[in-house]
């Protein structure tokens, strides 16, 4: 009886592992979690980096993360007899339990590239994308310092979204259309709103401006920058055509992911040795000395350079021997790095990844 008893007990103990499914996902899922989120931000971070060092830029895209679990069992028993070897000796009943537990993870990368890639990483940045970051929260001045490299003529350092320049930027009176703009919109005093026309499918986009909530010197500084007549609320944002603008209208220049990708390059901080020996470009400013570059990206992004292994960091990864990393402080860089990851799903979308077979029996 009693090895009757164990035997039951054994039955019992392998089935209450039967169920793993539920604590699996409610571990792992978090693991998938932040492992995707740690790999996009280092992948993010490092063709910022290489593109300081005018390295070419390359992209994966995770396709399909799977994780199959096996739990295997089984149970025997035998009997031994002890004594002399004889069939009417004594006998011992001897249960034997074994349980294996197997996880099979699969994860599929896929290269970005191709026509279709590569025309929307170098297309610019559609007006719709920029109306819709600006309605979802996104501050005014980090939307138009990251996206806009030209408004109406006044540049937002142009040859910034390129290979890093030899001379200086022009950038000041840009930036002081931002700050403008930001008092605004902390008044409520601005909004960007999209018109469909009646007869087409076509979209027109509006930079709102309320007087009401607003002191009329920053509307009238605005309009001034800007070349708008003066008392103009309701300005047409019209993409870049190369001609000169109308006095109702903002002809915005926007800048491809690309583009942006080279422009954020701008805030690294790569060690003096590698500028003395050449490996980057360092920019001269009007009287020959070289640029800061913070001046133009203080507030957007700053990628530091270090030797040692940090653990204040919400990204590092390591080039050339030298870590890059954010400080986990910096939430200025840490926003940046949010409002590109969005940028770039409402630009380029997602790629078709091929459909992955898992078997569900050995």
């Amino acid at each position: 009886m009693k090895c009757i008893n164990l035997l039951i007990s054994c039955l019992l103990l392998t089935g209450c592992c039967g169920k793993i499914g539920p604590q699996c996902l409610k571990y792992d899922s978090m693991a998938y979690n932040k492992s995707v989120q740690q790999s996009m931000d280092s992948q993010l971070l490092m063709n910022i980096v290489r593109l300081r060092y005018r390295d070419t830029p390359t992209f994966l895209q995770i396709g399909i993360m799977s994780s199959a679990y096996e739990l295997k069992r089984n149970i025997s028993a035998e009997l031994k007899v002890t004594e002399g070897g004889s069939a009417h000796g004594p006998m011992v009943f001897i249960p034997k339990v074994g349980v294996d537990f197997i996880e099979k993870p699969t994860t599929t990368y896929q290269q970005l590239r191709g026509d279709n890639f590569v025309k929307e990483l170098l297309s610019p940045i559609k007006m719709s994308t920029i109306a819709i970051l600006q309605t979802s929260g996104w501050r005014i001045d980090r939307i138009l310092r990251c996206c806009v490299q030209k408004m109406n003529g006044i540049q937002n350092a142009f040859t910034a979204s390129s290979p890093t320049p030899d001379v200086m930027p022009q950038y000041r009176e840009f930036l002081e259309l931002c700050r403008l703009f930001r008092d605004v919109e902390l008044q409520n005093g601005i909004d960007i709103i999209g018109e469909k026309e009646p007869k087409s499918s076509h979209v027109d986009y509006y930079l709102v401006l309320d007087g009401s909530q607003v002191n009329h010197s920053t509307l009238n500084r605005i309009w001034q920058l800007l070349d708008i007549e003066p008392g103009t609320e309701r300005i047409r944002m019209v993409p870049y055509h190369g001609k000169k603008h109308q006095r109702d209208e903002i002809v915005i220049d926007t800048r491809s992911p690309l583009n942006l990708f080279y422009f954020l390059s701008q805030g690294v901080h790569v060690p003096t040795q590698h500028e003395l020996c050449g490996k980057v470009t360092v920019t001269a400013d009007s009287q020959g000395r070289r640029f800061n570059w913070d001046e133009v990206l203080d507030g957007i992004m700053t990628i530091h350079s270090g030797s040692e292994n940090r653990c204040d960091v919400a990204a590092m990864v390591n080039y050339r021997g030298v870590n890059f990393y954010i400080d986990d402080r910096d939430l200025a860089s840490k926003s940046t790095f949010s409002l590109v990851s969005q940028l770039l799903a409402l630009q380029m979308g997602a790629p078709d990844v091929p459909i992955l077979t898992i078997p569900l029996n050995n």
